[in-house]
């Protein structure tokens, strides 16, 4: 599952593999993440945008469909 949230503050993440600015977190689980984090990263460590992620999944050609919900807080 992925969650997606505004983080509704005034800094960004650059992303580790375009170099993009973004404020949108998509959360993925740990054992998807290992498979598409940044070449290099340790475990559970890396920045990803969106795009990214969703192409780094696209890769694996093992997910055809993605959730998106609202972070309550």
């Amino acid at each position: 599952m992925f969650l997606a949230f505004n983080r509704e503050v005034n800094t960004a993440c650059t992303c580790q593999q375009c170099g993009k600015n973004y404020k949108v977190d998509l959360i993925v689980s740990d054992e998807l993440w290992e498979k598409i984090k940044p070449e290099g990263k340790k475990d559970n460590a890396g920045l990803l945008c969106g795009p990214c992620i969703m192409k780094r999944i696209e890769s694996l050609g093992k997910y055809n469909a993605y959730t998106l919900t609202k972070e309550n807080t």
